[in-house]
């Protein structure tokens, strides 16, 4: 969550020419409704339901030729994780950096249904719980990891780039 999957995901898909799908538009549209909205009227479990679903057909019908960015919390799941390896997706893990991570969040905070409701005083220690329970999921299961504190979005985009066309 505000790693920056949609924007480095669209800028590779360009230089890629392959399609871009974001999970989190798909979900959207499927519901008719936002995420905020599902996990408000539904709960999170009925969105990770619909999420792992949403999935299932994307993968299904897009073996090829795409670049698809996921929630933070999908591949928490196993049965997601197994989809995507399945159909041989290969998976990356955009580290930044965890204060980087709270100043994105904190003026995003409003859009992110996990992040809406804590009260500033919380929200640093929420953020960095959350990061650690999901960092060793990510880099245990992640193909490439690119450390985006480093590396601007042009040089994490080139050697992104650069796997991908070597793996």
């Amino acid at each position: 969550m505000g790693s920056g999957k949609t924007l480095l995901g669209k800028r590779l898909a360009g230089k890629m020419g392959y399609n871009f799908v974001d999970l989190d538009e798909e979900i959207e549209k499927k519901a008719g409704i936002s995420i905020s909205s599902i996990f408000k009227e539904k709960g999170e479990i009925f969105f990770r339901k619909l999420e792992h679903n949403t999935l299932k057909e994307i993968v299904k019908k897009n073996e090829q030729n795409v670049i698809l960015a996921l929630g933070g919390g999908t591949i928490i799941r196993p049965s997601n994780r197994e989809l995507l390896k399945v159909k041989n997706f290969k998976t990356i893990y955009l580290d930044v950096e965890i204060e980087e991570l709270i100043k994105r969040l904190r003026n995003d905070k409003e859009k992110r249904p996990l992040l809406k409701n804590i009260e500033n005083d919380d929200f640093s220690q929420y953020v960095k719980a959350l990061f650690l329970t999901r960092k060793s999921v990510y880099e245990t299961n992640a193909d490439i990891k690119i450390s985006i504190h480093k590396e601007n979005i042009e040089q994490a985009l080139e050697k992104i780039y650069l796997y991908l066309n070597l793996n």
